[in-house]
Order: C-alpha cells, then structure tokens, then sequence
C-alpha cells in the first residue's frame, strides 16, 4: 500500500472505519492499486475487518511469530517477559511437511500441557523467544530457522539436522517468579542458591549466556537485600563475590575477556587479595594476551597462597 495509507492504517483498531488523508509526497508506488500522478491528495475511506500481528523476532525474517487468536491483558505488559514458570499447548511440524507433525502434546503427552521455566534452557531458543512475547490464552503461529529450532538444543529423533520448523502454541498461563519481599535472609539466601544452582547448570551445559543471566538477575535482586548483622554480612558478602565471578567465568568462555576482567574488579575492589578473584582476572589477562597483567595477578595468587601456607603451620 501507499507508505501514507499503512502509516493511517497502522493507527486504527479493529473493526473502526476511518477517511485517511494522504498527501502526494506519501502517495507512494504501490503493486495494489494504480499509480496515482499529479493528484495533491487522496481520500481513503477505510475499514479495518481484520488484522494479523505478525512479528518478525530477529529482524531478517527468519523467525516470524503470527497471532492468530487474541490473548487476554495488554501487550507488552501482561506478557512473561521475565523469567517464569510457563503452560502451554504446543504441536511442532516441519516447516516444508505441514503433516509431519513430530510433536503435540494434545497428543503426547497425555493431553497436559507442557510446563517449563523460561530462561533455564529447556526449550528451543526461537521458541521461549516468542512465548514471551505471548498473551495469556493467546494463540500463534512460529515458523523457525533451524539455529533457532533444535540445531542447539536435543533434536527430536525424526527432526533432522538443518531442519525449519513450524510451531502451534498456546499459551494457557504463567507463574512469576516467588517475591523476595518479607522473607527472612536465610530464606533469601535458600532462594538464590536455587537460582544460582540453575545458573551452574546452565555453565556446565556450555550454555554461558542464559547462565550470566541468571546470575546477573541475583546481583540485581541484592542491591534490595540488606544484612542484620556481621554474621549475615559475611554470608552476604561471599555469596555476592561468588556471583560476580561466575559471571567472569562466563565472559571468559564467551571471549569477553575485558568485561571477564570489570567483573572480577568488582571483588577485588572490595578484597584484593582474594585468590580466586586474581586467578581468574589472570587467566582473562592472560586469554587476552596480557601477559605482564597476567604475570602480576599470578604472582599475587603465588604470594597470597604461601603467605596463608606460613600463617596455617604457625597456627
């Protein structure tokens, strides 16, 4: 259509009838209907029947999510964009063979609807990807380029390698995660050690990424928890260097040694003799070809180790 026309229609809601004024400089070259010259201006007299929200996720048109029944809320905001405990229908086709349907769970899986938590790894990545973007009750349509699909993620046994696919989701609801707020520290402490737990998970699968995440989310969620005391300060305190150097072991994997090297700052801001910290922070020197950093930080580790040998033999 005429960039002016979509530019009118795409402010209109369903079912409205709208005349759309479109001036000559927006009456552009369109395959639709004729070719309009010398006219100042267009009167359209609309009426929007119908509309599909189609929603291309990457950009390059590879991975393209239909709506083709309404959910209920209001988008973005009553979708699961953060990380939650997701139900949903779901049959998988491939993308060229409409009727080999490899999985439904209608079908198999007794009639329950599948149940996963997003951001753990659990489902394709082109999957979870849009059933965020979903609203309760909402239906739609996926079609999947295979890197996104189950080239990275355990391939059903009759998908094969390089395989586009086809998903039907239904979203039926979604749990957000349990609220900090009102918990004692030992029960926030036991909340973010499961999610840490996943984080770990994540890592030893090779998936860095989604394992930065999550602990990124608990350093987030600790600038809100606040120590009663020294003993829950020191707990505290180890618990949240832990955190940053994970996330430094996961920039290292991923070839990110400058940003390895912040995260591993943060601690030895705060303590800078603690061994691991240095160890690390030399290896991501060291990746990176800083060879004298490295030298330095293993050097410290050296020192530090020996001075705390003495100290134990005299102790």
């Amino acid at each position: 259509a005429p960039k002016g026309l979509e530019m009118g229609i795409g402010t209109m809601a369903r079912k409205e009838k709208a005349t759309i004024y479109v001036t000559s400089t927006y009456l552009t070259e369109s395959s639709v209907m004729p070719q309009l010259e010398g006219l100042e201006e267009v009167h359209f007299e609309v009426e929007l029947v119908q509309f599909t929200q189609v929603r291309d996720m990457l950009g390059d048109g590879r991975l393209i999510k239909r709506r083709v029944v309404d959910g209920s809320g209001e988008f973005p905001m009553d979708c699961p964009l953060h990380d939650s405990l997701l139900r949903v229908h779901y049959k998988g086709m491939l993308l060229d063979e409409p009727k080999s349907v490899f999985y439904d769970t209608q079908i198999d899986n007794d009639g329950e609807p599948l149940e996963f938590c997003s951001g753990e790894g659990l489902v394709p990545e082109g999957f979870e990807m849009c059933v965020r973007l979903m609203l309760p009750g909402e239906k739609s349509i996926v079609t999947c380029p295979p890197d996104f699909a189950y080239d990275k993620f355990p391939r059903p046994v009759n998908v094969p390698e390089g395989a586009h696919v086809r998903w039907e989701i239904e979203l039926l609801g979604f749990e957000v995660p349990k609220d900090w707020t009102g918990l004692t520290f030992k029960e926030i402490m036991e909340e973010a050690d499961k999610i840490k737990n996943t984080g770990n998970r994540l890592f030893k699968e090779g998936k860095f990424e989604l394992a930065k995440a999550k602990y990124e989310k608990l350093l987030r969620e600790y600038n809100h928890v606040h120590p009663q005391d020294d003993e829950e300060g020191k707990i505290f305190a180890n618990s949240r260097s832990s955190l940053h150097l994970n996330v430094a072991a996961c920039y290292q994997k991923m070839g990110e040694y400058r940003k390895s090297i912040e995260a591993c700052n943060k601690v030895l801001d705060a303590n800078p003799v603690h061994v691991k910290a240095l160890y690390r922070r030399g290896m991501s020197y060291m990746l990176g070809g800083d060879f004298d950093d490295a030298k330095n930080d293993f050097e410290k580790v050296s020192g530090t180790m020996l001075q705390n040998h003495v100290w134990l033999v005299e102790g």
